[in-house]
């Protein structure tokens, strides 16, 4: 089974270039303005210029205006607008790129998740200070049991490092992965031994 490896939270010109040259299936930009690797548009347009179309520009935001949504997809050249806040399933219906929507373990995930008309759930782990990025490892029992009953794929984050990914896949089953805080030197910064530690465990599932 090939593990579908996002790299996120991105936001400088230098890691955009050297991640994409590992060859991950997607890079993740944060447009959620309180995060510490938060990004705007326009930079994001000139980072991913000479991108591999391969490789899937992700926009995650926080509750975000659908207006704001809009703009970024233009300008940055979306693929997937990742909903990591409390969006109503009907925003689904109104964005023009595919659609994850996450879901924090431990804050409690709806009755009927499949309400959301999207292309894959992401499953993170639960904290009070911030939506994501937090290094936080999940509950991988019940991100099990959430992987089984779906019926959509699912992408596993939350507290994902190189030491742990190749295990995590094995006892939750997930689709794919997303990495932020787990292959990082600092908030933002890319440690790319690590990145590149992480795409090949992955690689080798």
């Amino acid at each position: 089974m090939k593990i579908f490896v996002k790299i996120c939270g991105l936001c400088a010109s230098d890691d955009v270039k050297a991640v994409a040259e590992l060859k991950p299936d997607a890079m993740g930009f944060v447009f959620w303005r309180k995060s510490r690797r938060a990004v705007k548009p326009e930079d994001v347009a000139e980072w991913v210029r000479d991108m591999p179309p391969s490789i899937r520009k992700v926009g995650v935001f926080v509750d975000s205006p659908m207006a704001e949504i809009a703009r970024a997809i233009q300008l940055a050249g979306l693929d997937v607008v990742q909903l990591h806040g409390h969006e109503p399933p009907e925003i689904c219906e109104w964005i023009p790129v595919k659609v994850w929507k996450a879901f924090h373990l431990g804050e409690g995930i709806p009755e009927s998740p499949d309400s959301y008309r999207v292309d894959a759930f992401l499953l993170d782990s639960y904290s009070a200070e911030a939506p994501g990025g937090t290094g936080r490892v999940l509950n991988w029992g019940q991100a099990g049991e959430f992987v089984k009953a779906c019926s959509k794929p699912v992408v596993l984050a939350g507290g994902l490092t190189p030491e742990n990914v190749a295990d995590a896949v094995r006892r939750v089953g997930p689709w794919g992965v997303d990495v932020s805080s787990g292959v990082e030197f600092e908030p933002g910064r890319k440690d790319l031994a690590k990145v590149r530690a992480f795409i090949q465990r992955c690689r080798e599932i």
